[in-house]
């Protein structure tokens, strides 16, 4: 266990596997910021009805054509969503629910929470929250951080709200726990590399445009690193955008991506929720 600046404490689990004598677990993570990624990235954009359909396109277009493909090859999903992007697209996200994936949190309008004082945090969670528990029936468990801000505050929220784990750092290959006072909070690590911002990301306003990179790219990059974390034991962890990925050219490569990933039958395929409970359980039972 280790310290960084502030007073939290990660505490990496010695000797930790996966169940039933699996290499590698993979969690897909889908980050449903529609109309809310462009606001957040500059609150004019609510009055920029282009911005706007761009991100209404990873929800009302991309998005059941991404829950047929996780039908299709049958692999589970977790649907990262801000609250208001669920107050106008309610139907869909209760499709997510009816198709047996999981809900989580991401903020009301992805605000990004290392730029709000406590109470603007606390007022974002506990909005974002309640509503995506009025449209799915049922509290979110987790939460990933809308571009990657968190601080002290953010995580201590989380534990005054019950919330079973965070998905937004990055410091191990496996699950680990953060120490925030007395509670704690299973960390499902992420990584830059299996975002796909990175490689197609981008907005109309006020930049411009984004990155056209080929699908290929996007390939060939995942695939070496899923080949790398099942020889080293890891978590196969994204961040994917279906404003982005849900593109045609660029869905049809992940149905590539993933029936390659899934010719191995060493792989554990679970949502960020499954991954944390089992996280906890296995603690539990090896430190007695």
């Amino acid at each position: 266990m280790h310290s960084n600046q502030t007073n939290i404490k990660t505490h990496q689990i010695i000797n930790f596997s996966w169940p039933e004598g699996k290499k590698c677990a993979v969690a897909i993570g889908w980050h449903v910021d529609g109309e809310a990624g462009p606001i957040a990235s500059d609150p004019r954009n609510l009055h920029h009805i282009a911005a706007l359909s761009m991100g209404a396109y990873g929800v009302s277009t991309a998005l059941p054509r991404i829950l047929d493909l996780h039908d299709d090859l049958n692999v589970p999903g977790s649907f990262f969503v801000p609250g208001y992007v669920a107050e106008r697209h309610p139907d869909v996200i209760k499709q997510v629910v009816a198709r047996g994936h999981e809900v989580a949190h991401h903020g009301y309008c992805h605000e990004n929470v290392f730029l709000l004082e406590e109470h603007q945090e606390r007022e974002v969670f506990c909005r974002g929250g309640e509503i995506l528990k009025e449209i799915t029936g049922k509290y979110p468990v987790g939460w990933s951080a809308p571009g990657w801000g968190i601080k002290q505050s953010t995580l201590n929220i989380l534990v005054d709200l019950g919330m079973l784990y965070d998905c937004s750092l990055m410091e191990y290959d496996v699950p680990y726990f953060i120490s925030v006072g007395k509670k704690s909070l299973v960390e499902i690590p992420i990584s830059m590399i299996l975002d796909d911002y990175e490689i197609f990301g981008g907005w109309l306003f006020p930049n411009g445009g984004g990155v056209n990179a080929p699908a290929e790219t996007a390939y060939k990059i995942w695939k070496e690193e899923f080949d790398g974390i099942r020889r080293f034991g890891g978590l196969f962890s994204t961040t994917f955008h279906p404003e982005f990925l849900g593109r045609p050219g660029r869905l049809n490569m992940l149905y590539s991506l993933f029936a390659y990933m899934k010719s191995f039958d060493d792989v554990w395929w679970a949502t960020f929720e499954e991954i944390a409970l089992y996280t906890q359980k296995f603690f539990i039972e090896e430190e007695g």
